[in-house]
């Protein structure tokens, strides 16, 4: 699955927690997300609510640069816009191994986000599963 087909994919099935969702288009769909937030914050922190000031010392030169930022609203937007997708994908990228979506509140106990991170990178399930047929790309 390319970029483009994991934004699509992950858009078009804006909440939607059913199915499974291979390895590419979760790992797409991360890029993107970590891509957007950050240019949200960049736009919206040097635009919209933030300055760069500079202390220059005698000679000209620029001793230091400060920066000074507000709250910013184009980021806290595009986060909450994201939030619900990329909790869906998570939990279909779960499905794909076998797994349930439940699995996802392993997140909130110590250590949990790292065997969420190892169930991410296993390869899909070649088989049917309870969850639907397997979503592998064409050979």
């Amino acid at each position: 699955m390319t970029f483009t087909q994991a934004v699509r994919s992950c858009l078009s099935q804006y909440a939607g927690f059913q199915g499974r969702a291979p390895r590419s288009e979760f790992w797409w769909f991360w890029v993107f997300t970590l891509l957007t937030e950050i240019a949200a914050f960049v736009i919206g922190t040097m635009l919209l609510a933030g300055s760069i000031t500079a202390t220059q010392v005698s000679g000209g030169q620029i001793d230091a640069w400060y920066f000074f930022a507000g709250p910013n609203w184009l980021s806290t937007v595009v986060h909450l816009g994201l939030i619900l997708p990329s909790l869906a994908v998570a939990v279909r990228r779960l499905h794909d191994i076998g797994r349930t979506g439940w699995w996802f509140l392993i997140l909130f106990i110590p250590f949990g986000f790292f065997v969420l991170l190892f169930w991410w990178v296993q390869p899909s399930q070649r088989e049917p599963n309870v969850y639907g047929p397997p979503l592998l790309p064409a050979r």
